[in-house]
């Protein structure tokens, strides 16, 4: 299967995602929009829409944020597997009518999310994982609601049985958070959901979260036989 990812920033890149594809015999066409070359696809098999730290509103700087969403809404039309990650979770989310708001709290760095659903019956009941936000979304309509933390409510959804939007980082290896520490380490700023970037590259991967994005891209690679 070949499979469209949409990279908006060069430090926010596939990670884990790249390896399970590998090791699936699946083919990653990486679109880096952040390259005036690249451009958003017209179609897809597969779509997964990445992180960046621009925000849903910026069309003006970033035209392709509208195209984007268009591809989105054409997707989910034709029951097509489409996977969001953090601003792609936004992004899924606003296509969808939902909308993007400041959070009252930062989260950054590894914390908790906890189940909310057992609509996806792999992932376990709790889950640290790998923050780096404070916009979030309000819950589409008809959208089952995954995940939740203590600092931010809405942490991910599935809506129909082919769409899932996280706002949280599977896909991070430590290579990626390492980029990030390195281009916008800025956005660290004091906060009590807020890790030091030295708590951040002390912490390790969890297995259970390279599980859990496997069980992810397989449920939606199914979805497309």
């Amino acid at each position: 299967m070949i499979i469209d990812v949409l990279q908006h920033v060069p430090h926010e890149g596939p990670g884990l995602i790249a390896k399970w594809a590998k090791e699936n015999q699946h083919q990653l066409k990486v679109h880096s929009l952040f390259n005036e070359k690249d451009q958003v696809p017209t179609d897809s098999e597969f779509l997964i829409i990445l992180g960046g730290p621009m925000g849903v509103s910026d069309t003006a700087e970033f035209p392709w944020l509208e195209e984007e969403r268009n591809l989105i809404k054409q997707l989910i039309e034709q029951n097509k597997p489409v996977f969001g990650v953090c601003l792609g979770a936004q992004q899924i989310a606003t296509a969808l009518g939902s909308t993007i708001s400041m959070n009252s709290e930062k989260e950054v760095g590894w914390f908790p999310v906890n189940r909310i659903s057992t609509e996806l019956s792999f992932f376990p009941e709790r889950l640290d994982v790998f923050h780096w936000h404070q916009e979030t979304f309000s819950l589409p309509n008809g959208a089952t609601h995954l995940f939740s933390s203590v600092a931010c409510s809405n942490q991910g959804f599935l809506y129909g049985d082919n769409v899932i939007g996280l706002q949280f980082h599977f896909e991070m290896e430590k290579s990626g958070i390492e980029a990030i520490l390195q281009i916008d380490e800025a956005f660290i700023t004091p906060g009590e959901f807020v890790q030091s970037a030295a708590e951040m590259r002390e912490s390790g991967i969890p297995e259970g979260n390279k599980q859990m994005l496997e069980a992810i891209l397989d449920y939606l690679a199914e979805k497309n036989i």
